[in-house]
């Protein structure tokens, strides 16, 4: 699967929200996440742009709690955080990261932590984050099944932004575990 994926920060995630309904968007869950990175001995996970790390999420509105292993490739463009992403459940996080540490794996500080309000439209996925340690951040994904979709997918990631008032320049490549050890804030 390939994830088509902008980031931008924000300053007013309720004015998104209110805008991304008048656009017919609806709610679909408000989840928090906690997202502990792993990377090899050698560092080659990060060095190779690429991510490996167990998520645990948490929804609000059912308190139902479930938790997940997730690759993300290398990016696949230069103007958006678009790459192959491989993902699947797990029973328990906990184990999972004790797994990934008894083969070798290392934890990289620090958890990303976040609240996310997630809105839906066609296959079109909005989060409004509020990311502990750097604020609020839009993300708008689609997720496509093959890389000749990518760019019709991410056409119409554009359309709402541009509905929104922002631009692809606007947004970051940056993820919020490279924010947060750079020491970087909402204005990256």
């Amino acid at each position: 699967m390939i994830e088509v994926e902008v980031k931008l920060p924000v300053t007013d995630l309720d004015e998104i929200k209110s805008a991304l309904k008048e656009f017919g968007f609806k709610e679909k869950c408000l989840i928090e996440e906690h997202d502990t990175y792993f990377d090899n001995q050698q560092g080659d996970i990060r060095t190779n742009d690429e991510a490996l790390r167990v998520r645990e999420t948490k929804d609000h509105l059912s308190g139902k709690v479930w938790a997940q292993i997730n690759f993300k490739g290398k990016k696949l463009d230069t103007r958006t955080m678009t790459r192959e992403e491989l993902e699947t459940g797990v029973e328990d996080g906990a184990v999972c990261r004790n797994i990934l540490q008894a083969i070798g794996y290392i934890p990289v500080a620090p958890e990303v932590i976040k609240k996310r309000l997630m809105l839906q439209k066609e296959s079109i996925t909005v989060c409004l984050d509020n990311v502990h340690g750097l604020g609020e951040f839009l993300e708008l994904e689609i997720l496509a099944d093959s890389e000749e979709k990518k760019d019709d997918a991410l056409g119409q990631i554009e359309s709402v932004l541009n509905s929104l008032g922002y631009q692809i320049s606007d947004t970051v490549r940056t993820s919020y575990l490279s924010m947060l050890q750079n020491g970087k804030s909402r204005n990256v």
